[in-house]
């Protein structure tokens, strides 16, 4: 029973991306042609917004990433090669997992730099907004993310 709900889910996911991508080329069409279609937006933004409500189990601010959301998604694929931007929009990473994530690394290149300790706190607290004291913890007592 539970590879058949597996593969109804799977079969629901394909019918909403071919939706998804149906209601895309309409509204190029009616760009194309000069003609109206908001609609059709409003139409494709509920349904990414059932989506992510879905996926999230959540309440949602529309599809748009918060801004500092952004920057931080922007720093961690600099970083480390990774677009995280669609499991940001279904609530499955926040603000506070990335800028761990960027802290830590950037405490480990600071540290092997042979910068002070107190100065490399003071510098990510300042540029991430936590406090010196919340870096100290994730440096020293780690957690799984």
């Amino acid at each position: 029973m539970e590879y058949i709900i597996k593969q109804s889910l799977e079969e629901v996911k394909y019918a909403y991306s071919r939706l998804i991508d149906k209601l895309d080329e309409h509204m190029k069409t009616l760009k194309d042609s000069d003609v109206p279609f908001i609609r059709y937006v409003g139409m494709k933004r509920a349904l990414l917004l059932l989506k992510l409500d879905y996926l999230s189990k959540k309440e949602i601010n529309g599809n748009k990433m918060k801004e500092n959301e952004e920057l931080l998604a922007n720093k961690i694929l600099q970083n480390f090669q990774i677009d995280i931007t669609d499991a940001i929009r279904a609530g499955l990473v926040g603000e506070k997992e990335m800028k761990r994530v960027l802290i830590l690394k950037a405490y480990d290149e600071m540290a092997k730099e042979g910068k002070k300790y107190k100065d490399i706190k003071a510098l990510l607290s300042k540029e991430y907004g936590v406090s010196a004291s919340s870096i100290e913890k994730m440096v020293y007592r780690p957690r799984p993310l």
